[in-house]
C-alpha cells in the first residue's frame, strides 16, 4: 500500500495522540500511587503523635500527683484528671492506627497494660494523702513507679523505632514512584517530539519533491518549448546560410545570450569554415577555416561532445558596440553529428553562466539541428545537380560541334607527332647524360656532409673542452684566491704596524714605504674581490643577501662616498631622486647593488676630466625601454643612471666593455688604466638581482649607464645562486653537514710537523692566565696574532694542524678559539663539529678567520664569529673585542616562541638555569618585536603558531640585518615535507623533532648555542648531556652495510667498525645490496661507494630510497671522488652524508655517531 501525503500526516498524529494518552494514564496512576504512598507516610506520623502524646500525658499525670502530694492543694490534680482522659484516647488512636501492624498491636497492648499499673499506682499515692501525708510520700519515693515509667517510655521507644522504619521505607518508595515517573515522563515527550520531526521531515521532503517534479516538467516545457520555435525558424526551403543564421539567431533571442557563431565542416579537409554569426567582430568574420583539434573549437569537433568554459577572460572573443568593448565569460561549444557524420559546431558567448536546462535544451536540439543542415545540403546538392544537368546540355551540344572541328585538327596533329617522336630521341640522349652528371653531384654532396658531421663533432667537442675549462677556471680562481689571501693577510697587517710606527723606529720615508705597500695590497685584495666574484656569478655560486632596501640610504652613502672624489678631481657630482622615491625601500641585495653603483661611478670619474660632471640619477623605468629580461617592465622595475661627460663609447666598443679583462682602449700605449672586470661583473650581478644594464654614449661627449632592477627580488626571474640548493635532500635532521675533508698525504703531514717547531705561551700558563687557542697554518699570521694577544694581556697557543688543535684544545681548555677553515690533516669544519661534540669543550667560544667563503657553514656548526681574510690591524681588535664581550658576558638571553603556555614554561624550565634568562613571546608578532626591541642569544621557534607560520617569522627574522645572525633552533612535532626541510637546512641553525628524547635534544642544542658550561648546569642536565655525547655507547650492537667492490677497502673498513662493536654485512655491488637490505631489514646505516660495477652507487641509493622501510636510513658516500661539485651530486641522489678517500677514520666515527643517534 502506497502511503499519500495526507496518509502520512494522519499516521504521524495518530502516533502523537497515542503517545499522549499513554503519557495521561501513566501519569495518573503514578500520581494515585504517590498519594497513596504520602497516606502511609501521613499515617506513620499520626501513629508517632500518637505514642508521643501517651508518654507526654503520662508525664503530666505523675508530675501532677507529685504536685498534689507535695502540697496537698486539689488544683494540682487538674492536670491529672485531664490525663486519665488523655491517655485512654491516644492509646485508642494508637490501636486503631496499627491495626494492620500486628506487632504493634501487641506493643500497644502491653504499653496500655503499663499504663493501667501506672495510673493505680498514681491512684493510690492521691489517696493514701489524703489519709497520711508520710506514707503517701514513702509510696512515691519508692522505685515502683519509676520502674513502671521506665517500661514506659522503653515499650514506646519501641514503638516509635518501628514506625521510623517503616517511615523510611515509605517515603523511599514515594522517592522511587516520582523518579520513575520523571523517567516514563520525559521518554514519552522526546517519543513525541521524535515522531513530530519525522513527521516534519516527511512533509518537507514531500513537498521537495514536489517541487523538484514541477521544476523537471517546467525545464521540459521550457526545452520543448524552445524545440518547436527552432523547428518553426528552419521551415521552409531556407538555404544552408540562411538556415544557419536562423539557427544562431533563435539561440541568441531564446537562452538570451550575446554572442554566436556557427561553423560547418568540411570531411574531405577535417576543418570548420564559420558560415553564419551574431554580434561577431569582423576580425572573427574573416577568420581562416578552423582543423580539427585545433583551438577549443577544432578539440570540439575532433572529441565530439559538448563543452563548457566558465569565467573565461577571453580577448579574441569580444562583443563590440557604441560604447565600448565587452568580453563574455561564459562559452558552450556544441557539435552537430547526424548519423556518427560532424555535419558543423555552435559556439554560443554569454555574460552570465550556461545553465544545466540550456545545455540539456541544446543536447536536445542538435539531432534537429543536424537533420535541418542535412536536408539543406541535400537541397543544395539538388540544385547543384539541376543546374550542372543543365549546364551538360548546353555544353553537350557545343561539344559536337568542336568534335567535328577536332577531327580536323586530329589528322594534322597527327603529322606533328611523327616530327616530335624524332625530337624525344635526341632529348632522351642529352637527359641521360644530365642524370649521369647529378649523380656525380649528389655524391660530392654526401661527402660534404660526413664533412659538416665531423666538423659539428668537433664543434661538440670543442664545447665539452671548453666546459671543464670554465669550471678548473671558477676552481683555479677560488683555490687561488684562498692562497693570495692568506700571504696577503700578513702584507696588510704588517704593512699597517709599519705604518702605525708606534716605536717612532721608522722614519717618515720608511713609513711612506710602509703605507704605500698597505695600499698597493689592498688594491691587490681588491682585485682579486672582482676576479672571484666573476667566478662566482660564472659557476652559478654567488650567495645574495636579500633585504629592504632604503633608497634615501643608497642616496647618502654614494654621496658621502663620492663627494670627496669628486672635489678632488675638480668634476661636478650630482645625486637626484624623488622626495617620492627617497621614502621608497626595495627589495634586493644592497651590496651587490652597491657595487654595481660604485663600479659604474668609478669607470664615471675615472673616464671625465676636470671640470665635467658626472650625474647619479633614481627614476620609475621609462615606458619606451625596450627590455631583454621578459621578466622586466617599466611597472615592476626601477632605473638607476650614471651620466658623465667623459670620452665616450664608440658604437662598435659598446658590447665587448660589458665582456671580462676588455676595455675600449686595450692597448700597451692606453691612457687610463684598470683590469677590465668592472662593467663585466656588474652585468653578471644585475642579471644576477633579475635586472639588466643599459648604455648609451657618443664619442668625446659621454655616457650613461641604466641599471634597472626590479622592486622586488625574485628568484625565478634570476640565474640561480645555488644549482644545487633544491637537490639536497636530508633525511634526518642532525648537525649541520660540511664540505669534503681531504686527508693530507705524508709529504704534507711532515711539512705540518716541521710547522710546529716553533715557540708560543703553552709552558707559560699559569692558573689565572686568560688563554687563546689559535688554530692557523700561516705562521707569519699566526705569530702575529699571538702578538696582538699579548698586547690583550692574554696568552696564546698555536696549532699548524686541526687534530693537534683539537688535542690543545682537550688539554689546556683554553678561554676561546680562533680557528681557521682550511688546516691540513684535519679540516677546520670537522674541528668545530668535535670540538661542540665534547661536553667538556662545546662552551668555549670559537672565532672563524678564514680566506674561504663559509659563514654559513661555521656558524651553524657552532661559531659565534666568522671573519674573512685578509684581516686589517682595526678588524682583529674588533675581533679580540668581540671575544673579551663573550666571556664578560655572563647571563645569556633565551626568547621562547610558543603558543602553547605549559610548552613554553616546560621549555623554558628544561633550559633555564642561573646563566641564562627566559622570556616567553606566544605569538610570531610578539616574537618579532621582542627581538626588535632587545637582544637575544639563541631563539628558540615553534612551527604552529596562532597568527603566522613559523616559517614566516624566521624569514622575517633572517631578512632584518641586526637579527639575522641570531641562532634559531626549531622545535616542532609535524611532519615535515623535503622542501621544508630543504628550507630549515638554509634558515635554521638546528631543527629538534619533537619525539621521546626531544626534550634531552632540545636541552643539547641550547647548551651548543649559548655556549654554556657544561659543569655549571644542575647536575640531572649534566647527565642528559654526558649520556647524548656517550659516544662509546652510541655505536656499540649497531648494524652497518658496507658496499665496496674493493675487497681492501672492505677488509680494512670492517675491521674498524668491528673493533668499535658493530656488526657488519658486506655488499660488492649495488645490486646486492639490495638484496642484503632486504634479507636484513635491521640494518640501520649505509656505507656506499660509488662507482661500482653492474649498479653504482647513485643508482643504488635511489633504489634503496624507494623502498618504503628503508627511505630514512643514513647512507654515507665513501669515494675517491673529491672534486667540487661532487658532494652536491651524492646528496642529490639521495645520500645522508660524504666522506672522500683515503678515509680518516675518526672523521667516519664521528659521522657515524652523529647518523646513527637516537
Amino acid at each position: 500500500m502506497k502511503f499519500t501525503l495526507d496518509n502520512k500526516i494522519l499516521a504521524g498524529l495518530g502516533a502523537c495522540t497515542i503517545v499522549l494518552i499513554i503519557v495521561g494514564f501513566i501519569s495518573y496512576r503514578n500520581s494515585e500511587k504517590y498519594r497513596e504512598t504520602n497516606e502511609w507516610v501521613d499515617h506513620t506520623h499520626k501513629v508517632l503523635y500518637a505514642l508521643e502524646q501517651i508518654l507526654v500525658t503520662e508525664i503530666d499525670a505523675e508530675t501532677s500527683m507529685r504536685g498534689y502530694v507535695i502540697t496537698g492543694t486539689s488544683s494540682f490534680l487538674k492536670p491529672y484528671n485531664r490525663a486519665i482522659d488523655n491517655i485512654y484516647f491516644n492509646i485508642d488512636i494508637a490501636k486503631d492506627l496499627t491495626v494492620d501492624n500486628t506487632v504493634q498491636q501487641k506493643r500497644i497492648a502491653m504499653i496500655q497494660g503499663l499504663v493501667d499499673q501506672h495510673m493505680t499506682h498514681l491512684d493510690s499515692c492521691i489517696k493514701l494523702r489524703h489519709t497520711d501525708y508520710d506514707k503517701a510520700q514513702s509510696l512515691v519515693a519508692s522505685e515502683n513507679g519509676k520502674r513502671i515509667m521506665d517500661k514506659i517510655r522503653d515499650n514506646i521507644e519501641l514503638a516509635k523505632d518501628e514506625e521510623f522504619r517503616l517511615l523510611e521505607i515509605r517515603k523511599k518508595d514515594s522517592d522511587n514512584d516520582a523518579r520513575d515517573f520523571n523517567f516514563v515522563f520525559i521518554t514519552l515527550i522526546v517519543c513525541i517530539i521524535i515522531v513530530l520531526i519525522a513527521v516534519y521531515f516527511i512533509i518537507i521532503s514531500n513537498l521537495s519533491a514536489l517541487r523538484k517534479a514541477e521544476k523537471t516538467t517546467a525545464d521540459k516545457n521550457w526545452t520543448l518549448t524552445g524545440s518547436a520555435g527552432l523547428a518553426q525558424d528552419m521551415q521552409g526551403n531556407l538555404l544552408i546560410q540562411e538556415l544557419c543564421q536562423a539557427v544562431i539567431n533563435h539561440f541568441v533571442r531564446y537562452l538570451n545570450i550575446n554572442l554566436g557563431a556557427l561553423y560547418v565542416s568540411n570531411e574531405v579537409e577535417s576543418s570548420l569554415h564559420l558560415l553564419s554569426g551574431y554580434a561577431l567582430s569582423k576580425a572573427k568574420k574573416e577568420m581562416p577555416a578552423i582543423r580539427f583539434g585545433d583551438g577549443i573549437v577544432g578539440q570540439v569537433a575532433q572529441e565530439r561532445r559538448l563543452l563548457v568554459l566558465e569565467n573565461i577572460p577571453g580577448e579574441n572573443f569580444v562583443l563590440e558596440s557604441g560604447l565600448g568593448d565587452i568580453q563574455p565569460s561564459h562559452i558552450l561549444i556544441a557539435p552537430i553529428l547526424y548519423q556518427e557524420r560532424m555535419l558543423g559546431v555552435i559556439e554560443l558567448g554569454s555574460l552570465e553562466p550556461f545553465t544545466e536546462n540550456h545545455k540539456e535544451y541544446m543536447s536536445h536540439v542538435m539531432d534537429s539541428i543536424a537533420i535541418a543542415i542535412t536536408s539543406a545540403h541535400a537541397r543544395e546538392k539538388v540544385r547543384e545537380l539541376l543546374e550542372e544537368t543543365q549546364r551538360q546540355s548546353e555544353e553537350l551540344e557545343a561539344q559536337q560541334e568542336e568534335l567535328k572541328q577536332y577531327n580536323e585538327e586530329l589528322q594534322v596533329k597527327t603529322e606533328l607527332l611523327e616530327k616530335n617522336e624524332a625530337e624525344l630521341r635526341s632529348q632522351q640522349e642529352e637527359l641521360h647524360q644530365s642524370n649521369e652528371e647529378l649523380e656525380e653531384k649528389a655524391n660530392l654532396l654526401e661527402e660534404q656532409k660526413e664533412t659538416l658531421e665531423n666538423a659539428k663533432m668537433q664543434i661538440e667537442t670543442k664545447a665539452h673542452e671548453l666546459e671543464l675549462n670554465s669550471k678548473y677556471k671558477s676552481e683555479f680562481l677560488a683555490n687561488m684566491s684562498h692562497e693570495l689571501r692568506t700571504p696577503l693577510n700578513s702584507i696588510l697587517i704588517l704593512s699597517q704596524l709599519l705604518a702605525d710606527n708606534k716605536n717612532k723606529s721608522l722614519s717618515e720615508k720608511e713609513v711612506e714605504f710602509a703605507q704605500n705597500i698597505c695600499n698597493s695590497g689592498s688594491d691587490l685584495l681588491e682585485l682579486i674581490n672582482e676576479i672571484l666574484d666573476l667566478s662566482k656569478v660564472e659557476s652559478g655560486k654567488l650567495d645574495l643577501e636579500i633585504e629592504d632596501v632604503s633608497l634615501s640610504k643608497i642616496c647618502s652613502s654614494i654621496h658621502a662616498m663620492f663627494d670627496e672624489v669628486a672635489k678632488k678631481k675638480l668634476i661636478q657630482f650630482k645625486v637626484n631622486c624623488s622626495e617620492k622615491l627617497l621614502q621608497t625601500t626595495v627589495h634586493t641585495d644592497r651590496q651587490r647593488l652597491e657595487q654595481i653603483i660604485r663600479n659604474l661611478l668609478s669607470n664615471a670619474f675615472k673616464f671625465t676630466s676636470a671640470k665635467g660632471a658626472v650625474t647619479f640619477k633614481i627614476e620609475a623605468a621609462s615606458e619606451s625601454t625596450v627590455f631583454r629580461n621578459k621578466n622586466l617592465n617599466a611597472h615592476n622595475c626601477l632605473a638607476l643612471s650614471v651620466t658623465d661627460t667623459g670620452i665616450g663609447i664608440p658604437q662598435n666598443k659598446q658590447q665587448i666593455i660589458f665582456e671580462a679583462f676588455q676595455q675600449v682602449d686595450g692597448s700597451t700605449k692606453r691612457k687610463y688604466g684598470g683590469t677590465g672586470l668592472g662593467l663585466s661583473i656588474s652585468r653578471e650581478l644585475s642579471t644576477a638581482l633579475g635586472g639588466e644594464i643599459h648604455v648609451f654614449s657618443e664619442e668625446d661627449k659621454g655616457s650613461t649607464f641604466t641599471l634597472f632592477i626590479p622592486y622586488s627580488f625574485n628568484e625565478s626571474n634570476t640565474i640561480s645562486t645555488d644549482r644545487y640548493a633544491d637537490a639536497v635532500k636530508p633525511e634526518l635532521v642532525a648537525a649541520a653537514l660540511t664540505e669534503p675533508v681531504l686527508s693530507a698525504s705524508l709529504e704534507e703531514e711532515a711539512l705540518a710537523e716541521e710547522a710546529e717547531d716553533f715557540s708560543d705561551d703553552r709552558n707559560m700558563i699559569t692558573a689565572n692566565d686568560k688563554v687563546v687557542l689559535l688554530m692557523e697554518d700561516d705562521i707569519v699570521f699566526a705569530k702575529l696574532m699571538l702578538d696582538f694577544l699579548h698586547e690583550r694581556k692574554y696568552k696564546g697557543i698555536i696549532a699548524t694542524r686541526g687534530n693537534t688543535g683539537l688535542s690543545y684544545a682537550r688539554q689546556y681548555k683554553p678561554d676561546a678559539i680562533m680557528l681557521d677553515m682550511k688546516l691540513p690533516v684535519m679540516d677546520g669544519a670537522e674541528v668545530l663539529k668535535q670540538l661542540k661534540n665534547d661536553p667538556a669543550l662545546r662552551h668555549i667560544p670559537v672565532q672563524i678567520i678564514s680566506g674561504y667563503d663559509r659563514k654559513r657553514e661555521g656558524l651553524e656548526l657552532g661559531a659565534f664569529d666568522y671573519i674573512r681574510k685578509p684581516v686589517t690591524k682595526e678588524v682583529l681588535l674588533k675581533a679580540f673585542d668581540k671575544i673579551e664581550d663573550f666571556g664578560r658576558k655572563k647571563l645569556k638571553k633565551l626568547l621562547v616562541v610558543e603558543d602553547n603556555e605549559t610548552q613554553n614554561t616546560a621549555i623554558r624550565e628544561l633550559v633555564g638555569n642561573g646563566d641564562v634568562k627566559s622570556y616567553s613571546a606566544y605569538t610570531g608578532k610578539e616574537a618579532y618585536e621582542m627581538l626588535l626591541k632587545d637582544e637575544y642569544d639563541c631563539i628558540i621557534v615553534d612551527l604552529g603558531l596562532p597568527d603566522m607560520s613559523g616559517f614566516d617569522l624566521i624569514e622575517q627574522i633572517k631578512e632584518k640585518p641586526e637579527i639575522k645572525g641570531i641562532p634559531i633552533i626549531v622545535y616542532t612535532g609535524r611532519d615535515l615535507t623535503a622542501d621544508e626541510k630543504n628550507l630549515l637546512n638554509k634558515l635554521a641553525s638546528a631543527v629538534v623533532l619533537k619525539t621521546a628524547n626531544s626534550q634531552e635534544r632540545l636541552l643539547d642544542e641550547t647548551t651548543l648555542f649559548l655556549h654554556r658550561v657544561e659543569s655549571k648546569l644542575p647536575k640531572e642536565k649534566q647527565h642528559i648531556i654526558r649520556k647524548l655525547h656517550k659516544t662509546e655507547e652510541i655505536l656499540k650492537s649497531k648494524k652497518v652495510l658496507v658496499v665496496d667492490d674493493d675487497i681492501r677497502n672492505v677488509y680494512s673498513l670492517t675491521n674498524a667498525l668491528e673493533e668499535e662493536e658493530m656488526t657488519c654485512f658486506i655488499a660488492e655491488n649495488g645490486k646486492i645490496a639490495l638484496q642484503v637490505l632486504t634479507e636484513n631489514p635491521s640494518i640501520e646505516i649505509v656505507l656506499m661507494d660509488i662507482m661500482m660495477p653492474e649498479m653504482d652507487g647513485y643508482e643504488a641509493t635511489k633504489a634503496i630510497r624507494n623502498m618504503p622501510q628503508f627511505d630514512k636510513i643514513p647512507i654515507i658516500a665513501i669515494t675517491a671522488k673529491a672534486m667540487k661539485g661532487d658532494r652536491e651530486k651524492c646528496l642529490a641522489a639521495g645520500m645522508s652524508d660524504y666522506i672522500s678517500k683515503p678515509i680518516n677514520m675518526e672523521q667516519l666515527l664521528s659521522l657515524l655517531r652523529v647518523w646513527l643517534y637516537n
